[in-house]
């Protein structure tokens, strides 16, 4: 008794504080012992204790609490007595817990605006990406090899590990690596031999910057995001059609890495664009991000509006958008939490369709912007859209949400309480619920999260961007599942230089193309890729970086390769996509790869332009591991199977260009040995040795230039890069 005595008076000195008290003494406990119960749509009772809103509302029989009042507060009923209702089956709370929050109710129950509650159980803030984004110091090491801040670290790492460094690749590697790694395609043998000629000892800084500013970078990089994004030019589902204008998105991310956009401005301009910097073309075009992915056209278009089914057709297209933009700019699992609290991070079922209300007043559809102020004709992209023409089923919102709700295990029979627009309760000082003006329409709302997204107190958007740029330099992020820094995602290799990398991102001019001159002057970066025996030992996955990573190209690097290296690749940029397939375009588009003529120079443009079918994918691409656009691709696969290598030396395509690679260094010598050693420097940037050239020739004159040429192209040096 004399124990409760004193805690009753510490509770009633401290209930003298503010919301303090809340905080750090009631909060703690009701996420401890009743938020389990007290949670999601229908919360035991009809009582949830996740926000002041919710709480206050009451339970099944109204309000838990009477302000000031703790002896009329049936929630002090509950929690005390001789014999306590509540924790329902559980241990009941101390005497210094009732106490506690028989204090803050006297105190006036205050709860602190924003302020949400968790199940301590299942989740818990204190987890590396969620923690405020602070600018650690480089370790002091010595050494003439730190060129860099990025560095310094990695030295640090490797010592720690009792690792060491490989040397320095040469000129010839480094030049190939800079080439594919920034622009995609393979150097000229002209463009090797001046490089590792040049005694300039700034030559490789300029190397960098020239690549950086060729229109080839963004081609290159803007292929990386649409992967992230499952850009597609069909609509997926059961019938997959054409979406004839979905190209202007795919030009304008390409536009967008050329012209190296501040980072803040291309995460503003996917999200809300239209909001946020009207009359600009970019600003319309740019929300084809939130409608890149599938659409289901029976579903928007043929079921009748009111039924079972059109609900599903909507919560699964908006469940599209929440995934997406959460993946792509905070590399979090928020669509986990569709059919119950997230079982691992801090993500409600609340915080899932609170972002699904955010775009609640958006369809997918095509939308004009930009036009010939002489003629006042625009031109079309599938965008974000709130008004278009009505096509059956499918009516626009003209700009007012539709109703969202909080479904009872992610079931479009048992709605619960409709929410209004927020985001994911992982970052507390950002609050998770917007205070939108309704008058303005849904724009509101995507302004809202746009601006919650580039909040440099968002620590996530600011990691999450540094490492997918660092992943595909390396073929490894520093967190290798860069769609998920969650607790089920991996831990960072080097937490400390993915802080720096990301402190030194958002606080500066937010350059991507700064971030790969930074990567790519770096050491680490230059190293050369053989292994070590000892090392491999302790390290097999180089995830410690004593040495470069071998690296495939991808498909589309691929294909580029081999139609710049066979003289064909066209330079023509932008605009619809070319089609490798036969089509035909009835109720139900059918794609067929069999009837595409390799000779059709519409189609010798770079692979970024292809147009890309959902449903069937391209056979030859597939195969070397091309992305999927059903779903976001944070990182490809790479196997290493038999279908490659035959794909490689039998696909109609590789015949072909292989053939053309004939006809182009037939004129180039009198001799099959002076074409052949043509055709190397085309397809690797070097001569061959005598030993490679006497084999190829032999080979040659057994079957044939042109199947010497399809040689060159199956090669290993022709599809890695060191």
């Amino acid at each position: 008794m004399r124990f409760l005595l004193v805690v009753v008076v510490i509770w009633t000195t401290v209930a003298q504080a503010d919301e303090s008290l809340f905080r750090n003494h009631v909060a703690p406990i009701f996420e401890a012992r009743c938020v389990a119960c007290h949670e999601g749509a229908k919360p035991k009772g009809g009582l949830s204790l996740v926000s002041a809103k919710r709480f206050r509302a009451g339970g099944d029989s109204g309000p838990v609490v009477v302000a000031g009042r703790p002896d009329e507060s049936r929630l002090l009923e509950y929690i005390s007595g001789d014999e306590p209702q509540m924790p329902k089956d559980d241990v009941p709370l101390s005497a210094a817990d009732v106490a506690a929050i028989r204090a803050w109710i006297e105190a006036g129950a205050k709860w602190p605006d924003g302020v949400e509650l968790f199940d301590k159980k299942q989740r818990d803030r204190d987890w590396w990406s969620l923690r405020p984004l602070t600018r650690p110091s480089p370790p002091a090491v010595h050494s003439d090899w730190v060129r860099t801040p990025i560095d310094a670290f990695v030295l640090a790492k490797l010592q720690e590990q009792e690792l060491s460094l490989s040397a320095a690749a040469d000129r010839r590697t480094l030049i190939r690596r800079l080439y594919f790694d920034l622009v995609g395609l393979p150097p000229s043998y002209e463009e090797v031999e001046a490089f590792v000629t040049d005694d300039d000892p700034q030559a490789y800084e300029k190397l960098v910057d020239r690549l950086l500013a060729s229109p080839h970078y963004g081609e290159r990089w803007g292929r990386h995001w649409l992967d992230v994004v499952h850009y597609g030019d069909t609509h997926g589902y059961d019938k997959d059609k054409l979406r004839p204008n979905a190209w202007p998105y795919r030009d304008y991310v390409i536009r967008a890495f050329n012209e190296d956009k501040p980072y803040s401005r291309f995460v503003a301009e996917q999200v809300a664009g239209d909001v946020l910097y009207p009359g600009t073309a970019d600003g319309i075009i740019a929300t084809g991000f939130l409608v890149a992915g599938p659409f289901d056209f029976v579903g928007h278009i043929e079921v009748v509006e009111g039924t079972l089914a059109k609900a599903i057709t909507r919560n699964l297209d908006r469940d599209d958008m929440v995934s997406t933009t959460i993946g792509t700019f905070n590399s979090m699992t928020a669509h986990c939490a569709r059919c119950h609290n997230h079982k691992f991070d801090p993500i409600t079922q609340e915080d899932y369709y609170s972002l699904q209300a955010v775009f609640a007043g958006i369809d997918r559809a095509d939308r004009a912007y930009g036009g010939d102020a002489g003629t006042a004709t625009p031109q079309l992209v599938f965008a974000a859209a709130t008004d278009f023409a009505p096509q059956n089923q499918f009516v626009p919102t003209k700009g007012e949400p539709r109703p969202v709700h909080v479904l009872n295990r992610g079931n479009e029979k048992d709605p619960g309480a409709e929410v209004g627009p927020g985001a994911c309760g992982y970052l507390p000082d950002l609050g998770s619920r917007f205070d939108v003006d309704e008058t303005m329409g849904e724009g509101a709302r995507r302004a809202s999260l746009a601006s919650w997204l580039v909040d440099k107190r968002n620590p996530l958007t600011w990691r999450s961007i540094v490492n997918r740029v660092w992943q595909y330099h390396f073929g490894r992020g520093i967190v290798d599942s860069p769609n998920d820094f969650g607790r089920m995602g991996a831990m960072p290799t080097h937490p400390e230089l993915l802080d720096w990398l990301a402190a030194d991102f958002r606080d500066g001019p937010q350059s991507i193309k700064q971030l790969h001159r930074l990567i790519c002057t770096s050491a680490v970066y230059r190293q050369a890729s053989a292994g070590n025996a000892e090392f491999e030992t302790r390290d097999a996955a180089n995830q410690f970086l004593w040495r470069m990573n071998r690296r495939r190209l991808e498909a589309e690097t691929v294909r580029d390769s081999v139609l710049a290296v066979a003289g064909k690749l066209s330079a023509t940029q932008g605009g619809p996509g070319y089609r490798a397939f036969a089509f035909g375009d009835d109720e139900s588009p059918h794609y067929n790869y069999d009837g595409y003529d390799p000779d059709d120079p519409l189609s010798h443009r770079r692979s970024v332009y292809r147009l890309i079918v959902r449903s069937v994918p391209d056979p030859f691409m597939a195969t070397l591991d091309c992305a999927d656009a059903s779903a976001p691709v944070a990182k490809r696969n790479e196997t290493v199977t038999p279908l490659q290598s035959l794909a490689l030396l039998n696909n109609k395509f590789m015949v072909r260009m292989a053939e053309h690679l004939a006809e182009r260094v037939e004129p180039m010598g009198d001799s099959n040995a002076e074409r052949l050693t043509a055709a190397w420097r085309l397809a690797f940037g070097r001569d061959p040795n005598e030993d490679e050239l006497s084999k190829l020739v032999e080979y040659a004159e057994r079957h044939g230039l042109a199947n010497a040429c399809r040689l060159i192209f199956n090669m290993n040096e022709f599809v890695f890069v060191d």
